[in-house]
């Protein structure tokens, strides 16, 4: 056992913290020894969560015509992509994925929308009724990922039950630039503020394997940290035939599995989430992303790909011995 991984995650236990020199010296962790870093990821995931696993599924409710340029992006208009583009979609298939999410587990219910903002459009509007009808039903809870939002906006989704906004920063400040040029990092980092300010929690991470370097995951790590989000989705590409990003290596299993572990140590009790890309990054090592230090993952379709069957995800997590635990607080 590496002394010195385990003199930093018994501090992260004791409530300590950790510093950036040793998070970078975490992420440095090669060979034989990412085995001892997972172990004490797994030990302080456990301490902040047991053995509960919690669930979120995604709607893809407005897809494509983008014209953003994000690299690794399927919707960007500006990129030839096989996907469909659709506009906004009716109610009932919002409510249906919210079944679907009651059905599986869910804690939450996302909906996506493609684009830079919703601002002053009928879509937002819209949005937000359907999602004041749902929330007085019996199931998981609407959030939204609908790109920037001003502070009317973020009040009128707490008004219309909307607890939990995505917003993801992606990567570093420094390296923003070269994932995306029709935005900036500051439009991202002004829309998480808005948002909290006006009560909603932040599910915000990045996207791994886009290029970055093991300092930009770390800057990533503590800007988030230091704008103390609430839950942290970590995605990992996958590139996608028409992307500038398609012809980018594809990370190893390992390596995922350390970039969920130095996570985990940076943020202890936090949500960490699992999610694109998993099922084809992680391959025959997608059970291993909790013993990481996951608590969360997707379960379900993702926006333009297809996740693994619902029914087989809630296996596997039956199988370790984990619980996955429903909005009704009912488990399985």
């Amino acid at each position: 056992m590496n002394t010195k991984i385990e003199k930093i995650a018994n501090r992260v236990l004791q409530g300590k913290g950790i510093s950036c020199d040793e998070a970078h010296f975490l992420m440095g962790i090669s060979g034989n020894e990412i085995y001892d870093l997972l172990y004490w990821a797994n030990r302080i995931r456990y301490n902040s969560f047991k053995n509960v696993i919690s669930l979120c599924s995604i709607i893809s409710a407005r897809q494509g015509s983008c014209p953003e340029d994000c690299r690794f992006c399927s919707q960007s208009s500006r990129y030839q992509t096989d996907i469909s583009n659709f506009p906004l979609v009716e109610k009932e298939q919002i409510a249906g994925a919210v079944e679907r999410g009651k059905k599986y587990k869910s804690n939450c219910v996302g909906v996506v929308t493609s684009g830079y903002s919703l601002d002053g459009s009928d879509d937002f509007d819209r949005i937000c009724e359907d999602a004041y009808e749902l929330s007085k039903k019996d199931g998981p809870p609407i959030h939204t990922s609908i790109g920037t939002i001003t502070s009317k906006m973020a009040k009128k989704l707490v008004s219309s039950g909307v607890e939990m906004i995505n917003h993801n920063l992606e990567t570093s400040e420094a390296y923003y630039p070269n994932i995306c040029t029709t935005h900036t990092y500051k439009d991202r980092v002004e829309t998480i503020k808005v948002a909290k300010e006006a009560g909603l929690k932040i599910c915000s991470g990045g996207i791994f394997g886009v290029g970055e370097s093991a300092e930009d995951r770390l800057d990533l790590a503590f800007r988030l940290k230091e704008l103390d989000v609430d839950a942290i989705p970590l995605n990992f590409l996958s590139p996608v035939k028409g992307t500038p990003s398609s012809l980018e290596s594809p990370l190893e299993p390992m390596e995922i599995l350390k970039i969920i572990a130095v996570f985990r140590h940076i943020f202890p009790d936090k949500e960490l989430k699992v999610a694109g890309g998993r099922e084809e990054n992680l391959r025959d090592v997608q059970s291993w992303m909790f013993y990481a230090g996951a608590n969360s993952t997707m379960i379900g379709d993702y926006l333009t790909t297809r996740g693994k069957a619902p029914v087989d995800d809630l296996q596997m997590i039956k199988d370790l011995g984990l619980i996955y635990e429903g909005r009704d607080g009912q488990n399985p």
